[in-house]
Parts: structure tokens; C-alpha cells; sequence
């Protein structure tokens, strides 16, 4: 199997997985079910309407979604160029394997309406921090690899969005 065949599948494979973040979180965003039969007719007297998610609120889940596709990329690049014996990816690797499931779980939290403000501006925080530190890692890479310049992009937007929530 040639190289740009594994590069291929390899590309395949990452966006697949971002994509299914990506709907994962969506799915939190869909319009509500009617009710059911056996709840139908009856109001119920706790139920309080889901908060309206604010422009900065949607800012960091599609900041978060576009920074796991980036960051699921760059790392299987880096992985096929320490695979090959190029050690000089490894710190970006290790950025990116660090970054990534702290901008998955504030993605996932921020898809939850009635995630509790505080927990998130907490969560926000950190990522922010995170994604910094995932972005430095790329930035001596990104000249020479798309994938590395992308996700360093990608966490830069990010942190802004975290900021934006954090603040």
C-alpha cells in the first residue's frame, strides 16, 4: 500500500471521528420533540424554558468543533512523521494529544443549555490554556505542514472563544 493511500485513509479517518463530535454536539441543538402522548394536555408546573445560548456561547461550541477536526489532523500528521523517524513532531503530538480531550469536554459541555455558568467559564479557562499551549507547539511546524498551521489556527480561534466565555 503506497504512502498517499495511508495518507489517505488517514485523512478519512480524522474527519470522521471530528465530524462525529461535531454531530454529537449538534444533536444537543435540535429542536425539541413534541411531547408524548401520555404527557400530552397536562402543564407541568416545574419546567422552566432552556436558556437562550448567547452569541459567545456559540462561538466556543463551533470554535471547539473546528478546533477538535484541526487538532485530530495535525495529530495524525504528526503521527506518520514520527512513524517515519522524524522525532522533531513529538512535541507537537504530545500538545495536541494533551489539547484535545479538554476541548472535547468543553465542547461537550457547552452543548448542554442548562450547563451550570460557572462550571463553564472554569472549563473555558482551562481550555483556553490548553489551546495556547497546543498552538505553540504547532507554530514551529506550521510553515512546512497545512495540518499543523490549521490547528494552530484553530486553537488561536478557540482560546479567543474560551476568553469570550471565561470573562
Amino acid at each position: 500500500m503506497s504512502n498517499e493511500t495511508l495518507h489517505q485513509r488517514r485523512d478519512v479517518i480524522a474527519g470522521l471521528a471530528g465530524l462525529g463530535a461535531v454531530l454529537a454536539g449538534a444533536s444537543a441543538f435540535a429542536e425539541p420533540e413534541a411531547p408524548a402522548a401520555a404527557h400530552a394536555g397536562h402543564v407541568m408546573k416545574d419546567a422552566t424554558p432552556a436558556p437562550q445560548l448567547t452569541a459567545a456561547h456559540k462561538r466556543l461550541i463551533d470554535s471547539t468543533a473546528a478546533c477538535l477536526k484541526a487538532g485530530r489532523f495535525c495529530m495524525a500528521r504528526c503521527t506518520d512523521r514520527l512513524a517515519s523517524g522524524t522525532a522533531l513532531m513529538a512535541d507537537c503530538q504530545r500538545a495536541v494529544m494533551n489539547m484535545l480531550p479538554v476541548v472535547e469536554a468543553t465542547f461537550a459541555v457547552a452543548g448542554h443549555a442548562n450547563a451550570k455558568p460557572e462550571d463553564l467559564k472554569a472549563l473555558a479557562k482551562t481550555c483556553a490554556q490548553f489551546c495556547r499551549s497546543c498552538a505553540e507547539a504547532c507554530k514551529p511546524h506550521s510553515e512546512h505542514h497545512e495540518e499543523c498551521k490549521a490547528c494552530e489556527d484553530a486553537c488561536l480561534e478557540c482560546a479567543e472563544a474560551c476568553d469570550g466565555v471565561a470573562a
